[in-house]
């Protein structure tokens, strides 16, 4: 029986900025934007920032070592930061089985942005719990990831519920005995979701 939700953030509670944005940036300066986003996951995974191992700035001084940038850090940070628009019918369908009774926890591979989007947009009441890979040192690529989670959610992981817009991730989360819903579309995916948990 389902007792707990686990949300994605970019992709499911919001846009997915991380990539849009990415991909404003890319067309901007003329960049082959499936590269671009390549060497930007590589440098975000490989200096650790995703993992709380680095300071952002480490993270854009490094991409500049690869690309000629026309844009200020800050800029291109407020590229990718104004596209993760939040998605008003997931905060209300998270609203909605928060008052069911099921618990609910954020599991996010995002940095201290995750933070900084949260003061700007209030979304973390809505949760028990915000698992952040830059605080958990660990990001969903990792299979232990959600066995590590579950334990510290005092959740089994057949208990969970885990909504995520990453193939990838899903199939890791089944794996390791997690109920999943794909959420690569918006209105059948909530419907999905209602259906599931009763609503």
């Amino acid at each position: 029986m389902i007792t707990a939700v686990f949300f994605d953030f970019g992709g499911v509670i919001a846009e997915e900025g991380w990539e849009n944005g990415l991909n404003d940036i890319a067309s901007f300066h003329g960049f082959d934007p499936q590269l671009f986003f390549d060497d930007a996951r590589d440098v975000l995974w490989n200096t650790g920032y995703m993992y709380g191992r680095a300071m952002e700035n480490v993270f854009w001084t490094t991409l500049a070592k690869r690309y000629e940038f026309k844009m200020s850090y800050h800029q291109m940070r407020e590229k990718i930061f104004e596209r993760f628009k939040i998605r008003p019918k997931v905060i209300e369908l998270i609203e909605r089985i928060g008052n069911a009774g099921y618990r609910l926890a954020i599991l996010s591979d995002q940095t201290n942005w995750l933070d900084e989007l949260n003061a700007e947009h209030s979304f973390y009441h809505l949760f028990e719990k915000v698992y952040n890979s830059y605080y958990l040192g660990k990001g969903k690529k990792d299979i232990t990831v959600f066995a590590e989670v579950c334990d510290g959610f005092g959740v089994k992981p057949e208990e969970v519920l885990f909504v995520d817009d990453n193939a990838g991730h899903i199939k890791r989360a089944s794996d390791s005995g997690l109920q999943v819903c794909h959420f690569d579309n918006v209105e059948e995916k909530i419907k999905e979701i209602e259906q599931l948990l009763k609503l």
